[in-house]
């Protein structure tokens, strides 16, 4: 870990290290590094209970000492109340596979993210999957996540492929990097989970250079499909107020959730960046049709077919089930 990469995210002074802790020669803020990692974390509404991700994190240190980033990752999963083997097995293979599947996102859509003189930023991390994937093609990346547990698990992802991890805990919203201190920012399925993109989009905006890059994706509110984290048809559909009791009345909870629709997307881009930027459609992966079931492979694999024409596009710009941003800072 290099202090010196890293800015305090209430008034983004730079730190000094004493010990197992950074202070911030500006305000005096001091900030916890737990196994490693900083925990830049202000208070502010979040999916993570910070408390019991710290206790978490620290447990995981000692618990899966000597595992396999593998076996870390079950770990991880294991300790979700009412998992099943099942999700748990898939799950972690999903995670363990990503860094490979990942190469083509890398090689097609999210090229111009990348450069070797360039640091780039995955926002919303996780486990570090295409941190891995990057850092096996020579790119270096910096990662933030909100959550310090799969930070850890990322540490040892990344350096599994050969990467030097560099990451730290924050949130979106208060970033804890200086003004244009990276090349581009690729943040995947994160807006939606943010109390308030505007901020987030601001932040991005801020610390990518000129002429830098962002890359976005999210699922589409719009969308013909399942709302994809409940598996609940036509959330999206409803009027915001009405989506989280209509998600409860079915069983399931519904925090931190806030699907954007491609229309809402261009707004908040005009608004909060200064990014001239462009959605795209993108098609669904061989690696995750694989997965599917017989019925649900043949209607993704119908839908391949029609996104790659230009009309049906269009209509699918409005009411696919997700879409992809890039964007070039001006």
């Amino acid at each position: 870990m290099q202090p010196i990469l890293w800015r305090c995210p209430s008034c983004r002074g730079a730190f000094t290290r004493e010990q197992d802790v950074l202070i911030c020669m500006s305000c005096q803020s001091r900030y916890d590094i737990i196994g490693g990692i900083p925990d830049l974390r202000l208070p502010g509404p979040s999916w993570v209970d910070f408390e019991r991700d710290r206790n978490f994190a620290r447990d995981l240190i000692e618990a899966t000492h000597g595992f396999s980033t593998e076996q870390v990752v079950r770990h991880v999963y294991a300790s979700r109340e009412h998992w099943d083997d099942e999700r748990i097995n898939r799950r972690t293979r999903q995670v363990v596979a990503a860094p490979t599947s990942l190469h083509s996102d890398i090689q097609g859509w999210l090229h111009p993210c990348f450069s070797t003189d360039q640091l780039f930023l995955d926002l919303g991390c996780g486990p570090g999957m295409l941190l891995a994937a990057a850092a096996a093609k020579g790119y270096q990346g910096i990662g933030i996540d909100v959550s310090l547990t799969w930070l850890m698990v990322a540490r040892r992802l990344i350096a599994d492929y050969g990467g030097r991890p560099l990451l730290a805990a924050a949130l979106a919203e208060s970033l804890p990097l200086a003004d244009g201190a990276v090349g581009s920012v690729i943040s995947l399925d994160v807006i939606e989970h943010v109390a308030d993109p505007g901020p987030y989009l601001r932040e991005i905006d801020r610390v990518v250079r000129s002429d830098g890059y962002i890359a976005l994706a999210t699922p589409n509110r719009f969308s013909l499909t399942p709302e994809p984290h409940v598996g609940i048809w036509g959330v999206g559909w409803l009027p915001r107020v009405l989506q989280k009791p209509y998600v409860e009345f079915r069983g399931k909870d519904y925090d931190f959730v806030r699907l954007i629709s491609t229309r809402e997307m261009s707004a908040l881009l005009r608004r909060h960046t200064h990014c001239k930027s462009s959605i795209l459609i993108p098609r669904v992966s061989a690696e995750e049709i694989s997965h599917f079931s017989p019925i649900k492979a043949r209607l993704a694999t119908l839908y391949n077919r029609l996104v790659a024409h230009r009309w049906t596009r269009l209509v699918f710009l409005n009411i696919g089930p997700f879409f992809q941003v890039i964007g070039k800072k001006q």
